[in-house]
């Protein structure tokens, strides 16, 4: 990736936000059935309409990556994010990740998705963002499919190594990942940061939470005055202190709920500290390879 780095040039990082209740995440999937969601209370809309808050009071506009399933239940909130100025692109219909997919199914997910928003905001949906981030180097025929079903990026995969996810293989640089015709589709990495031989992984979801903020800011630092942009990422119900306890195994409710009560801040520190865009945006002005 070629990215401007002169003086006069300030690095725009992506910020992204995966809309997803607390009940779907993939750490509750072996205690929580998708058939059992609407059961459960939905934060979403306030949580969201929270962060899009924060967001406009500094002046950033964010790729928010949706479930079509919540959007098909509230699609007043694709419309109030839309209207905000923030890109819409799809997270997946149900939280299925990539890897529990056949590719029947998976063109099938990213179609139904693609429809749903775009009949909500008549705009064109572009990017795309696997849940848990599950395109890994055995579901990387993904790529083709969402090129064929009209998707231009991906930021899907977490180049680390995971019990979950991640291609350890791919690296930190955004690149081409299939061709037709006159189209490509391109993937937009998560952010990493070398420590010898280390591959650490930050600014995002339960690394933002865990870590304290005098490491994110190192690494943030680091990688943006070597030239290279940061993918920030978040959930509305991580600035949720008060979502309802979920019933899973202890490992599973420390890695959801550590660190709620900090995120806020070091979002608005985030916010404050750098300058942010959509993705949309972040591949526009690159020079992807």
């Amino acid at each position: 990736m070629q990215f401007p780095t002169s003086s006069t040039t300030t690095i725009r990082n992506a910020f992204t936000v995966d809309v997803e209740e607390y009940f779907q995440v993939e750490a509750f999937s072996d205690f929580i059935k998708k058939e059992d969601w609407d059961k459960y209370p939905s934060r979403v809309e306030q949580q969201t309409g929270r962060l899009l808050d924060i967001l406009a009071s500094f002046q950033v506009r964010g790729t928010f990556f949706i479930l079509g399933w919540l959007a098909e239940r509230n699609p007043g909130l694709v419309t109030a994010i839309h209207q905000r100025g923030h890109e819409i692109a799809s997270h997946g219909y149900d939280h299925t990740m990539v890897t529990k997919m056949n590719k029947e199914e998976f063109r099938k997910d990213i179609r139904k998705t693609k429809e749903i928003l775009e009949r909500i905001t008549n705009e064109e949906v572009r990017g795309y963002r696997a849940p848990t981030f599950s395109i890994l180097e055995k579901t990387s025929w993904a790529y083709e499919i969402l090129l064929e079903e009209g998707y231009r990026y991906s930021s899907s995969v977490f180049p680390i190594y995971h019990d979950r996810y991640g291609w350890p293989g791919f690296g930190s640089e955004p690149r081409v990942m299939a061709k037709g015709g006159n189209s490509e589709i391109c993937e937009v990495p998560m952010s990493t940061r070398s420590l010898g031989p280390l591959i650490i992984p930050f600014a995002g979801g339960g690394y933002l939470r865990a870590y304290p903020w005098f490491l994110t800011k190192v690494l943030f630092d680091d990688s943006n005055n070597g030239g290279n942009p940061v993918i920030v990422y978040i959930h509305p119900w991580e600035l949720d202190l008060h979502h309802p306890e979920i019933e899973a195994s202890f490992f599973k409710k420390i890695r959801h709920y550590h660190g709620l009560s900090s995120t806020e801040k070091k979002l608005e520190c985030l916010l404050k500290a750098w300058k942010f865009d959509t993705v949309a945006n972040f591949v526009r002005i690159c020079k992807i390879k």
